[in-house]
């Protein structure tokens, strides 16, 4: 059987928010974001890109008008120029016969970055997708096909794509595919396929029967989520609107910079002495070198007067002051994304003299504790879990979760949020690493917890805070002599 992409339904035409213009210095090219020039042309190249702003023109279509005007020479250099207008975000290709008022599926560029490349589908050859591709619902009810392997993404604008999409799933010839799907045409089907191909959605197999990304050694280290979070939140793989970009900005209210607690705050912590702790504190370099994560505890737990220093100086409130478009913020020892400080400590106390165990919420304004529920099996679970994850010898005599209000950054942030707050959870950890340290307490930051374990105990919602980190804190089994040494 004879199949080639050389057959098959490939069309370009230009973005519906692009305009095209001829100038005696060659055809202007126009989006929102970018401005090109193409050089001098003939009059039947010039006729044949200004057809891209009207209509939809196959390869074939291009192919021919240039060979009718004998310059066949100009072939690779009238692609360049789509090329361009490709990594410009500028152009579309379509798949689909060149009769049909809609295309089967549109690849559409997202990045500077992408590559205009020709596929030849071979008949012989097997073909997959990529286990990096996904398909989701955008914000305008169209169905698209995506990858954090991909410099651009596909619209799916007929069913028969998704059906192509899902018999690659295994490996599968093009031949095998055309008996899959029978109803529709051979060259469509390929077409769609070398789509897929050509976005990096899909690939051909090695002689092994696998795809190159399952042998690549690299690859097969980054999980699925892993590799999209991380092309999502930063840029050059995506054309999302990312940033400080306020998009509720009128729309929604601001979380407060506070959070309004159901619980009262009705354990007051001491507030330390402040001349002492700078008389009496080791000097920074002493404390980052003698950092460490601890993961054994002394026979004498953990003081309330202790704990209340450490949240003292990592967590407590410095100063709220107000902005008129975006409402109130505070200032607090560690930094925090735009000033955003959307973390809450949550405390889980096994062993504390002076404070029952429980399960608490830390007021960082009133520098106080308010108590969520008493010691039982799901507070008992959540230090047991956290046991597992420090594989230590003992449970910790404190368990600090901290619980993100998402909104207070997703309000003013896009496509980065959570990647801020993940950020932010590394800054809350290295400063409570240094404040352990100075006060030569048993530190441990966590990898992992239960988030709806969480919420379970705390009430809250798991879309709207829900923890997102786990520090383990108590007392040190011995004096540590490097620290000693330099009281």
């Amino acid at each position: 059987m004879d199949i080639s992409t050389r057959t098959s339904h490939i069309a370009y035409r230009l973005q519906e928010n692009v305009e095209m213009s001829e100038r005696e210095d060659g055809v202007a090219v126009i989006s929102p974001f970018f401005q090109i020039t193409i050089a001098p042309l003939s009059q039947s190249l010039r006729r044949i890109l200004l057809l891209l702003a009207d209509t939809t023109c196959s390869a074939r279509q291009i192919n021919t008008a240039i060979r009718e005007a004998h310059e066949e020479n100009m072939l690779t250099t009238f692609y360049r120029y789509l090329s361009s207008l490709l990594r410009h975000q500028m152009l579309f290709i379509y798949a689909g016969s060149e009769d049909r008022s809609t295309p089967l599926a549109t690849l559409i560029p997202i990045s500077s970055y992408v590559q205009h490349q020709w596929i030849n589908v071979r008949a012989e050859q097997a073909y997959q997708m990529s286990r990096f591709a996904y398909i989701r619902r955008a914000e305008d009810g169209m169905s698209y096909l995506e990858s954090p392997l991909a410099h651009a993404r596909i619209r799916l604008e007929h069913p028969v794509t998704t059906q192509v999409i899902y018999h690659l799933g295994k490996a599968i010839t093009p031949c095998e595919l055309i008996q899959a799907i029978p109803e529709e045409e051979k060259d469509n089907l390929i077409s769609v396929l070398a789509l897929l191909v050509m976005g990096n959605f899909a690939a051909p197999t090695t002689p092994t029967g696998r795809l190159h990304e399952e042998e690549d050694e690299t690859l097969q280290q980054w999980d699925f989520h892993d590799l999209l979070f991380h092309s999502r939140s930063r840029t050059g793989r995506h054309n999302n609107p990312l940033g400080g970009t306020y998009r509720f900005l009128r729309q929604l209210p601001p979380q407060p910079a506070i959070k309004q607690a159901p619980w009262p705050a009705t354990i007051s912590l001491p507030r330390p002495d402040r001349e002492r702790m700078r008389s009496e504190d080791p000097g920074l370099e002493a404390v980052m070198e003698a950092r460490a994560s601890l993961r054994d505890y002394g026979t004498e737990p953990i003081t309330l007067a202790q704990l209340a220093e450490f949240l003292y100086r990592v967590a407590r409130v410095k100063e709220v002051y107000d902005d008129d478009d975006s409402g109130e913020f505070t200032v607090r020892p560690f930094p925090g994304s735009g000033a955003s400080y959307e973390m809450e400590f949550y405390l889980t106390i096994d062993r504390c003299e002076g404070l029952q165990p429980g399960f608490y919420w830390y007021d960082p304004l009133q520098h106080a504790l308010a108590l969520i529920q008493e010691s039982n099996k799901d507070t008992a679970r959540l230090l047991y879990e956290a046991y597992q994850a420090m594989g230590a010898p003992a449970q910790p005599q404190v368990l600090i979760t901290l619980a993100a209000r998402f909104q207070r950054v997703s309000w003013k942030y896009q496509s980065i949020a959570y990647a801020l707050i993940l950020k932010n959870v590394g800054v809350i950890y290295a400063t409570m690493y240094l404040v352990a340290t100075a006060m030569d307490l048993a530190p441990c930051a966590l990898g992992v917890g239960d988030s709806d374990h969480f919420t379970k105990l705390s009430g809250t919602n798991y879309l709207q805070e829900t923890s997102v980190g786990e520090f383990a804190l108590g007392s040190k089994p011995t004096p540590t002599s490097e620290i000693e040494e330099i009281r």
